[in-house]
């Protein structure tokens, strides 16, 4: 009996007819024949942001767009973290900024609606 791709081939018992042993190798079958896709299961013990790409009797483990690591272990890369800062910046410059406004309108209907007098001096023209 011949065992491919680093099958190990158990001899034959009185009990048990000679067989391969494909653990570890990446392949199953009768013969360690059938590649295993390995990235079936779990990513391929991937990490979350990475990609597992089958190969014979292996894988691969490539990090995705915007991710720097070995595959197993993807990290965001620098460019994203302060891209992902300055959108975090400018919204909270946006929501100051409209509450700001919101509450100086609530300001002007609120002496509107008091009908508020100012002081005429406030009004008076400029002396040259």
């Amino acid at each position: 009996m011949s065992c491919l791709n680093n099958g190990k081939c158990i001899d034959k018992t009185e009990t048990k007819a000679a067989y391969c042993k494909c653990d570890g190798t990446g392949y199953s079958g009768g013969f360690c024949e059938e590649d295993i896709n390995e990235c079936l299961t779990n990513n391929g013990g991937c990490n979350l942001n990475a990609n597992c790409a089958n190969t014979p009797g292996s894988f691969n483990c490539v990090c995705k767009e915007g991710y720097n690591g070995d595959g197993l272990n993807c990290n965001p890369s620098k460019n994203e973290k302060s891209e992902s800062n300055q959108g975090t910046g400018i919204g909270v410059g946006v929501t100051f900024g409209l509450l700001a406004l919101i509450g100086l309108v609530l300001l002007v209907l609120f002496f509107l609606r008091r009908k508020v007098s100012f002081p005429s001096y406030y009004f008076l023209p400029e002396k040259f």
